[in-house]
This record gives structure tokens, C-alpha cells and sequence, in this order.
């Protein structure tokens, strides 16, 4: 059953025989310290936090309670370990309360020092609303000692009715996935959801890579989500965006300040294998642009040189109907700096060669 936990200093007696009601009345199981009903281990090396700990990690839901007084491991410990475990939680204050929050606030704003108040208390009161609203931009609902019940029943209904709705586009996506195989059989309402699963940088790789296919061969990402994904923490997602790129990317001839930034990522990669993915795509996006947008990229790699050396050749016969035999030389010069001699360093000179252009002798 759900456990729900009721977090906050020994005046929260005032609201436990509500919030028992109301959680009950969710056929949920309440859990208060001031009950007993919280995890705990004696021992010689027994510790309030530890357990405090254990109780939020125990919970389903936390509801955090501001009566009058701070506790101190509420607000140090509790809120804490729920916002590092991810728990859900609630925050409410008592309105009396909260209005003495924010008189204190307004007379005592920022920078002024909190030690100006005179009442422990209230510095207490101030620095943890403070931390809540503009540090960890938390909401906190204000009750009365009347409306306590209806306000954390409202509240619970909330939460409740957020985390039906998490469920609701988990079984959303679970039925698109099948589909994404067929990316013909996609409607749009299937092509929507394939573009949340392949942004969500928590959802499951393998199935971000089926969306990203899927949306590839229909041409139906936009150019700021495609800018997410070429940026994106998991290399995995990041490869297949620059594999992909010709299919992901549809205006044609593709605009300079796409393609610089194309440049500007590979050079940024921790991870070579971005910029050697992305040398012959955006060659076959756009020859004149890719040739402008490569002199810009970084050749420390023997790998790029290589790869950017071959791909140049490949499009000689472009290269020479285009008119790009000047800058095309440029790229092979750079591509030839540096490491010792080797097969493909050949077929570059031989290359440079056709063009006209003889290596020219580094200073560095």
C-alpha cells in the first residue's frame, strides 16, 4: 500500500489526526515520527538522521509541514534525501506562518544579514523559505488550521493526477514503439510521441535510437530538437544524430551557420568518432558549404585528417565542376601536417597535386 510520510517539528501533532484522516481516506498508510511509525534501528551507533534517512527512502510521498517551528532535521536532512532520491513530495505551510515569512522577507531583504532578526525562530522560518522558494524554487501551499485537510487532499489529488498522467505517456509510448519499425504505418500522433521519447535524455537508449530511425525516414524533426540531439550527453543518441544527419537535416543547399555549428560540436567532442561521423555526411549534404564549414575544423586527430583526405578525393570530379579546387587545397595542406608518412598521406599529395597546389613548407 502507499506509504505517505509526514516530515516537520513536534508541532506537527496539531495536523497528524487530519493528515492520518485524509491518507487513509487515500487507502494509503500514514507514517509520523511522533507515532512511532517510521523506520528506525537501535543500536549502540543509533543515529536520528540515519533513521530520518531510512523513513524518506521508505515512503512513497513526503509531505513536509511548516506549523510554527523549523525542525531542524526536516529541513537538513529529510528534504534532502527526498530531493536526491527523487521522492515526491509536498510542501505546506501554516498561512499565520507563511505570512510572518513574508513580512520578515520584505523587511529584512536581501543582502541583509539574517542575524539583524532578533528571534531564532524567525531567522529559522526566513532562511528555509528563502532556500525553498528562490534557491530550490519549491512551492509551498499555505493552509489554515481549518483547511488543513482540504488543502493536503488537494494537493495529494495533484500529485496523484501528475503521476497518471506519467503513466498514461509511458503506455502512450509503449504502443508507439512497436510501430517505429514501420515508420510508414506512423501517424502523427505517432511521430509526436517519437520526438518526446528520442528528447528524453532519461528514456531507455535503444528506444531513443528506434524513434530517432523512425523520425529520420519520415523527415520529421525540427531544426531546434535536432540541435538538442547532436548535442546530447549520450554519445550513443549523439553518433546516430550525425549518421543520420542527411535525412534529419532536409533544406537544401543547407544553411552556412548549420554546418559551422556542425563544426563547432565536433570540436567540442571529448569523442572523436563525432567528427570523423560528421566529415563525409555533411559532404553529401552540401559539398561548397561542408568545404567553407571544415576549414574551421580542429585536425589534431590523424583519424579526421585521414578521413577528411579521403572524403575531399572522393568528390574530385565535384570539386572540379564547382569551381572548389582553391580551398579543397587548403583542407588537404592541413590534412597532410604532422604525422609521419603513410599510404592515404600519398594518395593526398597525389590529389594535391592534380589541383595544382604543391604542399607548402610549415613554420611550426
Amino acid at each position: 500500500m502507499l506509504k505517505i510520510m509526514l516530515c516537520g517539528a513536534a508541532d506537527t501533532e496539531r495536523v497528524r489526526d487530519a493528515f492520518v484522516k485524509v491518507v487513509e481516506d487515500f487507502g494509503g498508510i500514514p507514517r509520523h515520527f511522533l507515532s512511532g511509525t517510521v523506520n528506525y534501528i537501535n543500536s549502540a551507533t543509533s543515529s536520528w538522521t540515519e533513521n530520518s534517512r531510512e523513513s524518506v527512502q521508505d515512503a512513497d510521498i513526503c509531505v513536509f509541514v511548516i506549523v510554527e517551528e523549523i525542525g531542524r532535521i526536516t529541513w537538513e536532512t529529510e528534504v534532502s534525501e527526498a530531493l536526491m532520491s527523487g521522492k515526491p513530495f509536498l510542501v505546506l505551510c501554516l498561512d499565520k506562518t507563511h505570512q510572518r515569512y513574508l513580512f520578515l522577507h520584505s523587511t529584512f531583504p536581501p543582502p541583509v544579514e539574517l542575524s539583524v532578526i532578533p528571534s531564532e525562530q524567525d531567522r529559522n522560518l526566513v532562511m528555509t523559505l528563502r532556500e525553498l522558494y528562490h534557491e530550490r524554487q519549491i512551492t509551498v501551499a499555505p493552509f489554515t488550521d481549518d483547511s488543513f485537510r482540504d488543502v493536503l487532499r488537494r494537493e495529494l489529488s495533484q500529485l496523484f493526477r501528475i503521476a497518471v498522467g506519467h503513466l498514461s505517456e509511458r503506455n502512450r509510448r509503449g504502443s508507439a514503439v512497436p510501430l517505429f519499425a514501420e515508420p510508414s504505418r506512423l501517424s502523427m500522433t505517432d511521430l509526436a510521441i517519437a520526438r518526446r521519447i528520442v528528447l528524453d535524455e532519461f528514456e531507455e537508449k535503444h528506444k531513443r535510437k528506434q524513434a530517432l530511425r523512425a523520425l529520420a525516414a519520415r523527415a520529421a524533426l525540427d531544426e531546434e530538437p535536432l540541435y538538442a540531439l547532436l548535442n546530447s550527453p549520450e554519445q550513443g543518441i549523439q553518433r546516430l544524430s550525425f549518421e543520420l544527419l542527411e535525412q534529419l537535416y532536409t533544406p537544401r543547399p543547407a544553411d552556412p551557420a548549420f554546418l559551422e555549428h556542425l563544426v563547432v560540436i565536433a570540436n567540442a567532442s571529448d569523442d572523436v568518432g563525432v567528427a570523423r561521423r560528421m566529415i563525409p555526411i555533411v559532404m553529401a549534404i552540401d559539398l561548397p558549404g561542408a568545404v567553407a564549414a571544415l576549414a574551421l575544423l580542429d585536425l589534431d586527430d590523424a583519424g579526421c585528417k585521414r578521413r577528411l583526405a579521403a572524403c575531399l578525393e572522393a568528390h574530385e570530379d565535384a570539386v572540379a565542376e564547382l569551381g572548389l579546387g582553391g580551398p579543397v587545397a587548403e583542407l588537404l595542406r592541413a590534412c597532410l601536417s604532422g604525422s609521419a608518412p603513410s599510404d592515404w598521406k600519398s594518395r593526398c599529395r597525389a590529389y594535391l597535386d592534380r589541383l595544382g597546389g604543391a604542399p607548402r613548407e610549415r613554420t611550426d
